[in-house]
């Protein structure tokens, strides 16, 4: 004998609402693991910067600071996540904005000229494009003192084609770095661009030095 129509219907609005509650549930799930990320790497940034704080050796400092500030955007990246109202698109030109407003307030006499599109990214991409943010913008602050005043940095954002171009340009005296004199910073940035399926390069400015990222699909 068939189902009668009403009893059809009581079924299927009992299915929506389980799979509905398993939805929620695992967003809930998702949110607490972010949550949980997010806490752990602000810890490790704080115990980086202490150790920074306490090493008496200057190239000691300079590499607990750096891996500080890197830890400190993954964090942001996570943050930024959890608050959004999409959490599988990343808002990529909020992040350079606060993200990039706090490094150069951290340079006494910087200052960063800032020109963004609005560009959403893949969650997924999130993190590596908040190290290469993070990369450059300190790479271009700390060498880019081109006088008194410290120095002078652009950084550029531009949606393009349904991807998206990242430049940051210093005024700094020193040329581009050859094929095999690119720090760890740098070959980590590249890294990262192939990472994503994005394009790296290096060009000179005169003066200073303009890096380039070049993503095809956002």
């Amino acid at each position: 004998m068939s189902q009668a129509p009403e009893s059809c219907d009581l079924t299927q609005a009992q299915t929506i609402a389980a799979l509905q509650a398993a939805l929620e549930a695992e967003r809930v799930r998702a949110r607490e693991i972010d949550h949980r990320a997010k806490n752990s790497l602000q810890l490790a940034a704080s115990l980086l910067l202490l150790l920074s704080r306490r090493s008496k050796e200057p190239e000691t400092q300079r590499a607990l600071k750096a891996m500080h500030q890197r830890l400190g955007a993954v964090a942001a990246v996570h943050r930024d996540i959890l608050t959004a109202d999409r959490p599988e698109r990343f808002d990529l030109t909020q992040f350079v904005r606060e993200h990039v407003t706090a490094l150069t307030e951290a340079h006494e006499g910087a200052a960063v000229r800032l020109a963004l599109d609005p560009v959403e990214v893949r969650a997924a991409h999130a993190g590596p494009l908040a190290l290469i943010v993070n990369e450059l913008t300190i790479n271009a602050l700390t060498h880019g003192a081109g006088g008194p005043t410290g120095a002078q940095v652009s950084l550029d954002l531009r949606a393009a084609d349904g991807g998206f171009k990242l430049i940051v340009q210093d005024d700094g005296p020193r040329p581009p770095p050859g094929p095999g004199d690119a720090g760890f910073g740098l070959t980590m940035v590249k890294l990262l661009a192939q990472q994503i399926g994005a394009s790296f390069a290096l060009e000179a400015a005169q003066p200073g030095v303009r890096a380039v990222v070049t993503a095809a699909c956002a």
